[in-house]
């Protein structure tokens, strides 16, 4: 039986959806140059940008090399053994820092310590607010009013400290979670961040980061309808409800509690 290229633009977006949710991420991007209805669809582009997937995929290796040039990386491919090369928008991604990935894509901070959502598979790219709306930071100007260096709050562990726009990341990011939130159409980045494993999120499209106290010493977190649940070194649990205009906190669990 002949197939013409018109039977695949006219399937459903729902089988399609199916189809593609079973694919590894090499055939997912060979899938989209089956036709144009296929690359421009609702189905493939929520597969690549949202990881709507039907199970985890195998996972690729992401890298840089100096010698590819600033702006080069390669994502190498365990099921097929063989590396891609992808060329990724300004800043160069191999002076960038990857303090968390999740959904296909790479939480990533610049010389500028400001921090960016990049999908490598896409190259798609969005900014988060600037560093210097952390609660914790505050910017440091010369006498033309460009920043050179920022201030960053100290803690019970320590006092305050200056550094430059490079260093700052060294200092201050622990660790950055991406979540989707289906029901508000939006992503979501919650950062760890220093001084003392505070935690503050926010975003793509937000004016500032927004500080989660008076918790700290946070290690991990999840979020699952409308709530972000954080735990601390010490075993305590943090329920921060984001799904209205203002953040509500319950503690979950303390050390040494049952349950």
């Amino acid at each position: 039986m002949e197939v013409v290229a018109r039977d695949f633009a006219e399937l459903p977006q729902d089988i399609l959806m199916d189809m593609f949710s079973l694919l590894e991420t090499p055939d997912l991007v060979r899938a989209g140059s089956v036709c144009c209805s296929w690359k421009a669809g609702t189905a493939y582009t929520s597969i690549r940008s949202f990881g709507l997937y039907k199970w985890p995929q195998t996972p690729c290796l992401f890298y840089t090399s100096g010698s590819a040039g600033d702006n080069a990386a390669f994502l190498f491919s365990l099921v097929e053994k063989r590396a891609y090369k992808l060329t990724l928008p300004e800043p160069p991604i191999h002076r960038r820092y990857l303090i968390g990935s999740s959904l296909g894509w790479l939480v990533t901070a610049d010389e500028r310590s400001e921090m960016h959502l990049v999908n490598p598979v896409t190259s798609e790219q969005i900014s988060l607010p600037s560093v210097i709306t952390v609660e914790q930071v505050t910017p440091i100007f010369d006498e033309n009013g460009v920043i050179f260096s920022h201030h960053m709050a100290g803690s019970v562990a320590g006092p305050p400290s200056t550094h430059s726009l490079s260093r700052l990341r060294d200092y201050l990011f622990h660790k950055a979670f991406l979540f989707y939130d289906a029901s508000a159409r939006r992503y979501i980045v919650a950062l760890i961040h220093n001084p003392f494993g505070q935690l503050s999120f926010a975003c793509p499209g937000d004016e500032k980061w927004t500080w989660l106290p008076p918790h700290a010493n946070f290690d991990d977190c999840i979020y699952k309808d409308g709530l972000l649940y954080a735990v601390t070194l010490l075993g305590q649990i943090v329920a921060f409800d984001l799904s209205g205009a203002v953040v509500t906190t319950k503690s979950l669990r303390y050390p040494g509690s049952m349950g």
